[in-house]
């Protein structure tokens, strides 16, 4: 299995998505202290960073016109937004550790079943998915969107809190909530 260059894939991504770079780091930071969090060992740790960076490498396949919409998205847009987990898993699959593979696939995955590619529920969700699914979540809401503007840190944390065992796993939220509690979070500059 040939790596590939981690940096070079980001470069590639700043290309198509608006504040990649600080996304990313947020994502794998906060997936990396939720993993520490839940006693995760060294190796899921560095799955966790890498899979927290390229999460969203599918939507390099993807419109940049569709990616930074102002507006709600069309149907069919949403559509191919929800392409992304499935794209990212086909580029890295072949070339990566196959859990950082998976993890990308599935980080769209909601605990109640509810969500995208294949509406795996639970247990059945890999944990390192659940995990970069509740840190994306959080700084996709801290976070200047193209359709929204950054939301009040507090404002994120009721809303993980209120979907915890819907669409978070709840001992994920567990370990987010003490995290938030400490002021722990990676926070965009806008938040």
């Amino acid at each position: 299995m040939r790596e590939l260059p981690r940096d070079i894939l980001i470069e590639v991504m700043e290309d198509v998505i608006e504040d990649l770079h600080g996304h990313v780091h947020r994502v794998a930071d906060l997936s990396v202290n939720l993993g520490l969090g839940l006693g995760l060992g060294s190796d899921d740790l560095d799955r966790l960073a890498l899979a927290g960076v390229l999460h969203d490498v599918g939507k390099i396949h993807l419109d940049p016109g569709i990616l930074g919409k102002p507006g709600p998205l069309s149907e069919d847009e949403r559509e191919l937004m929800r392409r992304h987990p499935e794209l990212g898993f086909a580029m890295t699959r072949n070339r990566m550790d196959p859990k950082v593979a998976e993890a990308i696939l599935y980080h769209h995955e909601r605990y109640d079943g509810r969500g995208y590619p294949f509406g795996l529920a639970g247990d059945a969700i890999p944990v390192l998915s659940r995990i970069v699914l509740v840190a994306d979540a959080f700084d996709a809401m801290t976070s200047v969107r193209a359709y929204q503007p950054a939301l009040p840190v507090e404002y994120a944390v009721s809303e993980i809190r209120a979907n915890s065992g819907t669409q978070f796993d709840p001992t994920v939220v567990g370990i987010f909530l003490e995290l938030a509690a400490i002021d722990k979070l990676p926070l965009a500059l806008s938040a």
